[in-house]
Formats: structure tokens, C-alpha cells, sequence
């Protein structure tokens, strides 16, 4: 299994309708020749979700979200561009031409299908032993006592782990499973890596399955929840890493609760399965849980492709104070707001909606305070805050956590908050939070650097979803007619005689439009170049498209805008001349040379201004 053939992707994208594609998930309503709706990228009043169905894109005037089906269906399912174009393809019935990889790659692909395979199909055993056999008795107790009926049981498709392992070689020789394959999945285990002559063993027995999913929804590992206390220390065992999981980059419910994060613009974050899945089940259905493991930066850049926002709904003890904090610094590293639901002594989220119902979970995770907020309260109940020394050992505690704040105004708020609550000068804590920031700059940390304000913005690329920066409307109109008018684009692509583009901003952008195959007269040559694009680039083209450049004249107005360009950038040079001339006492060599260099210039603006007035009005 190799690459997806170009062709076959040109296929996908020409046979979706792209107004099809996007009412399998929500109606939409006809506006003249295009349709629009609620956007469901973020919240919203009145419908500025707007999709063109001859140009085959959609695109938000409100938060700017744009692209093509490909890149709907990717953004809405969080899905991968293969993984879309294959549900596509079998949407539409096209037979997808696939291209030979190196023997590496397909032997890779082919275990990969294999292990997929293998997790689907033991899950659906694990399942049905814990529908009906006896042996899952003592599964189907524990569950019951903990409130998780048999619907809940199917809609995650919990199962039972037998306790002897002869059932599991007796599923093996049935699906034709090798041992090799169950080993590598993490279903067997070597009694002795040194000496496989030694045999295997089932790694899960007598445990509650939970099969933990990849972001759409395939069986990647397990997590076993054990029944018998004197089994195991651990009350829950996870699968081993493996070719197709990764615990530090996976959460529990995350294929689930993906759709309620976008809709609410939150996450919630507890620590447990269970705990997620009956709040899920209760209603609360934007909630995750890690996989019992430390908060990972992965799992930060996971959220932060989804939302803006956390809560973190963790036990209130030392463990979850510490795994509190240690989700915050991965989270403010991302520009993640946080925010703590504080749950009463000894309870967690399944406890707490067992015991008063939902609503009372509802009311904590409603009333999440700062982290900060959190924080102070949290010291203040176990220390005298009037005492000097515990009031600076909270302080220098609060510094280390301000430090990570990415967003300046958002950190001088939160610290003057802090500094108001200890009843300390804000000087002072910023003193602290520069004195870490330094220290942090000394071994680095580029996060720290850009908290102090002294890193550039991260450059655009095949990696980044940043949108490329379009500042000047000149730009912006050449983007626009590159992709919307033929002669235009081929004036400009002859070599308008315009400034250089990379020194524009958007101009880089504005060169690749010009350098690809591009047709203004065949909306599919577009729509299939989105797929090269990442997601804010795509974004910014679909935006394009859906406005209306306000020209008849796309050539004229084309020649407009080049030579505005050309006034401007020969006037941002006379600026910087002057400012230089003015600063400092320039040498009389550089006096002299600056002037004649001003001259030139301005003879040349208004020879510029003359052509331009020469342009008519499109």
C-alpha cells in the first residue's frame, strides 16, 4: 500500500459536490447561488458559513475557516488527508490507483492493516465475553456497581479479558492471527525476551477491557481495568507502545468528545476512563482523559488544533494538584487558557455524579477558576499566607508558573491579579517573572524567549497552519485576481514589472499562485491545489474566492495595483532615507550620499505618480 496516485486524488475532487459533502453533517440553506449556514467551527448567531458550489469551496466570514471538501472533511473529523480522500473515494465510488512504495513502506502498511485488523477483531471478542459468557460475571458486577449499564458497555464497546489464557490461543487459531502479530500488538507477551524458546502469556487477564481509539476511531491498544486487587498494584494496565499507539500522544474518548470540544471551545480534562465516560454519558460530552500517563506536549498540540480553552478536572489531592500543574506547563506553551474545576475531598467525576447527579458536576466545572486563582487557593488552605516565608515561597511558585505564559497581556492580567491576592507590589512578582524568564532564555527555551517578546512569528510551511500575513490590500488584490482572472494571471506571470514579491507581505504566497497550474477557468485546478496547501493557507485562498474582487477590468486592475505597490515601496525608501538623515550626526560622505539617493528616488515617485494617473479606472 503506497502513495495515492495524483490522478486518483484529481478524481475524489472533481467527483465531490461539495454542498453534498458538507449536508452529511449539517443543513444547509440556499442563499441565491450559494448556500450558507451556522458555522460549526465556532459560535455563532447568524449564518456566516458560506459555501460556493461551482467553485467547490466553502469558507467563514466570521472566523475565516476556508478550503475545499478534502479540507472540510479533514478539519470537521479530524481526519488525515489519506484517511479523507479514501472516505471520500468510497463515498462517490471511485476506485483509488495506488502507487508502489519502497518495500520498507509496504511492509510497513501491510502490518500496520494487520495490526488494525487484529485490534478490531479482539475487541469485538472482549465485547461479546462480557455480553455473554459466565466468565465475565464478575465484570458485569463491577459495572453494574458502578452505575455503567449494558448500553453504555456497547456504545464503548467494553469487553472482558479473560483469566485463562487458553481462550486466547483458541481466538488466535480461529481469525488465523500468528503469534508474532499478537505479540507485537501487545496481546502476548514473551515469558523471557532473552530466551523466546520460553513461550508466551496472555498479558490481559480477568480485566474490564476499554479499547482506547486514534481520532477516528480505530482500535489502536486496550486498557484493562483489573478486577482483583492482589492481581496487580496498578488498577489499570495499558497496552505496550507499538507501530500503531503511542499512550503520550493518545486520549481516552478523544473520537468521541472531539465535535462537543469545537462546539463548546473547551475541553475537559479528567484523569481516569471511567470518570470520562460517565460524564460523557451524562452529557458532558467535550471530556477526555489522558491515558495515565504525564501530560504530554503532543497532547497540548493535539487540543490546540481544536480548542483555546481547558478545564482540567483532576482529584483534589497532591496528585492532582501536581498532575494539574504539570498539564498547565504544557498547556500555556501552546497559548492554551486553563482553568481548574476544584471537586470535593475524596470525590472524582464518576463519584460525584453518582452521588448528586450530574448537575453538581456541571455546577464545578462551571464555576473553574484560573489557574493562578486555583493555585493561590490551594496554598492558602494548607499555609499562613501572612507569614513572609510561605508568602515568598508562593510567590516564587506563581513566578515559575507566570513565566510560561505566552501572551503578554494575558500575563501582565493574571499578574497583577496574583500580586493583588498576596497583597504584594506588581513590580515586585514581575521581578520574579523576568528573573525566570532569563533563566529560561539562558538554556533555550524558545517559548520563554517569545513570552519576553524577542523571537519572530513562526514562518509558514508544509508543518505550520499558519495563515500567510497579507497586510497590504495591493496584495490582497493580485491574490485574488491570480485565481479569479485569466488575463490577469498571465500579465502577472510574464513578469509584471512590479517590486520583488518576496518583499511583500503575502508575496511569497502570491508567487507560488503565479508558479502553479492554476486555471481561473477551471475551478477544480484550484480546489485540487488546496490539497498541497495547509490548513490556513487554504483557508486565506477559499476566503479569496468568495469575495468579489469589485473590478470588471481584472488586467487593468492588476496594473493598478502593481504600480500602487511600486509608489509604495519607493516611498517606504524615502522614509528610511529621511529617518536616517535625522538620527545621529551622519558623516558628511553619508549625508551626501543619502541626499543624492533621495533625489533619485523622488524623481522616480513621480514619474510613478504620472503612470499611475495614466491607469484608468476599471
Amino acid at each position: 500500500m503506497g502513495r495515492i496516485a495524483e490522478i486518483s486524488i484529481q478524481q475524489v475532487i472533481a467527483a465531490c459536490d461539495i454542498v453534498d459533502v458538507i449536508s452529511t453533517y449539517f443543513p444547509l440553506k440556499r442563499a441565491g447561488t450559494s448556500f450558507k449556514a451556522n458555522c460549526p467551527f465556532h459560535n455563532e448567531k447568524s449564518p456566516s458559513f458560506h459555501v460556493n458550489p461551482s467553485r467547490g469551496t466553502y469558507h467563514c466570514f466570521g472566523c475565516g475557516e476556508g478550503g475545499n471538501a478534502i479540507g472540510f472533511v479533514m478539519k470537521y473529523e479530524s481526519l488525515p488527508f489519506i484517511d479523507t480522500v479514501r472516505k471520500l473515494a468510497a463515498k462517490y465510488g471511485i476506485t483509488l490507483i495506488e502507487e508502489a512504495g519502497t518495500p520498507e513502506q509496504e511492509a510497513a502498511a501491510g502490518r500496520r492493516v494487520k495490526l488494525l485488523a487484529l485490534h478490531r477483531e479482539i475487541a469485538q471478542w472482549f465485547h461479546q465475553l462480557l455480553l455473554k459468557s459466565p466468565l465475565a460475571a464478575d465484570a458485569r458486577a463491577y459495572l453494574k456497581a458502578r452505575g455503567l449499564t449494558s448500553d453504555t458497555a456497547r456504545n464503548w464497546t467494553i469487553g472482558y479479558a479473560p483469566d485463562d489464557q487458553g481462550y486466547y490461543h483458541d481466538f488466535a487459531k480461529e481469525k488465523k492471527f500468528a503469534d508474532d502479530l499478537m505479540i507485537e500488538a501487545g496481546i502476548f507477551s514473551l515469558r523471557d525476551e532473552n530466551n523466546p524458546g520460553r513461550g508466551i502469556y496472555a498479558r490481559f487477564r480477568h480485566r474490564i477491557m476499554f479499547p482506547i481509539r486514534n481520532d477516528h476511531g480505530d482500535t489502536i491498544a486496550f486498557s484493562g481495568r483489573v478486577l482483583r486487587s492482589e492481581d496487580s498494584p496498578a488498577k489499570y494496565m495499558n497496552s505496550p507502545a507499538t507501530s500503531i499507539f503511542n499512550k503520550s500522544e493518545v486520549f481516552f474518548g478523544f473520537d468521541k468528545s472531539k465535535r462537543a470540544i469545537h462546539k463548546a471551545e473547551k475541553a475537559i480534562i479528567c484523569e481516569g476512563q471511567i470518570d470520562m465516560l460517565m460524564a460523557f454519558e451524562a452529557g458532558i460530552e467535550n471530556i477526555i482523559a489522558p491515558l495515565g500517563t504525564a501530560f504530554t506536549p503532543h497532547h497540548a498540540r493535539l487540543l490546540k488544533r481544536h480548542t483555546d480553552q481547558v478545564v482540567l478536572c483532576y482529584d483534589s489531592d497532591n496528585a492532582g494538584y501536581k498532575a494539574a500543574a504539570s498539564a498547565f506547563t504544557e498547556l500555556s506553551k501552546e497559548g492554551i487558557f486553563v482553568r481548574v474545576a476544584a471537586l470535593p475531598p475524596g470525590e472524582d467525576p464518576d463519584s460525584l455524579i453518582r452521588k448528586e447527579g450530574v448537575e453538581a458536576l456541571r455546577e464545578r466545572l462551571d464555576g473553574a477558576r484560573d489557574f493562578f486563582d486555583f493555585q493561590i487557593d490551594l496554598r492558602a488552605a494548607k499555609s499562613d499566607l501572612t507569614d513572609t516565608r510561605e508568602r515568598m515561597k508562593v510567590l516564587r511558585e506563581l513566578a515559575e508558573n507566570l513565566a510560561k505564559l505566552r501572551d503578554r497581556p494575558i500575563l501582565d492580567a493574571a499578574l497583577t491579579r496574583c500580586a493583588n491576592r498576596l497583597n504584594v507590589g506588581p513590580d515586585e512578582l514581575r521581578k520574579m517573572v523576568q528573573a525566570h524568564l532569563a533563566q529560561q532564555k539562558k538554556y533555550g527555551d524558545r517559548a520563554a524567549e517569545r513570552d519576553a517578546g524577542q523571537t519572530h512569528a513562526p514562518a509558514s510551511g508544509p508543518d505550520s497552519d499558519e495563515a500567510p500575513e497579507i497586510q497590504h490590500p495591493g496584495v490582497r488584490l493580485l491574490l485574488q485576481l491570480a485565481i479569479t482572472d485569466a488575463a490577469a494571471r498571465r500579465w502577472l506571470i510574464a513578469g509584471a514589472d512590479g517590486p520583488a514579491w518576496s518583499t511583500l507581505s503575502g508575496g511569497d504566497f502570491l508567487q507560488r499562485i503565479l508558479d502553479a497550474p492554476l486555471d481561473p477557468s477551471e475551478p477544480s485546478s484550484i480546489t485540487t491545489w488546496m490539497t498541497t496547501l495547509t490548513s490556513g493557507e487554504a483557508s486565506v485562498l477559499a476566503g479569496l474566492l468568495h469575495k468579489t474582487p469589485g473590478t470588471t477590468d481584472g488586467l487593468t486592475s492588476a496594473r493598478h495595483a502593481v504600480s500602487s505597490l511600486r509608489v509604495s515601496a519607493v516611498t517606504a525608501e524615502i522614509d528610511l532615507l529621511q529617518n536616517q538623515l535625522r538620527q545621529g550626526s551622519p558623516s558628511p560622505e553619508t549625508v551626501i550620499g543619502l541626499t543624492t539617493r533621495l533625489i533619485a528616488l523622488k524623481k522616480q515617485l513621480n514619474v510613478l505618480h504620472a503612470q499611475l494617473r495614466e491607469i484608468p479606472e476599471s
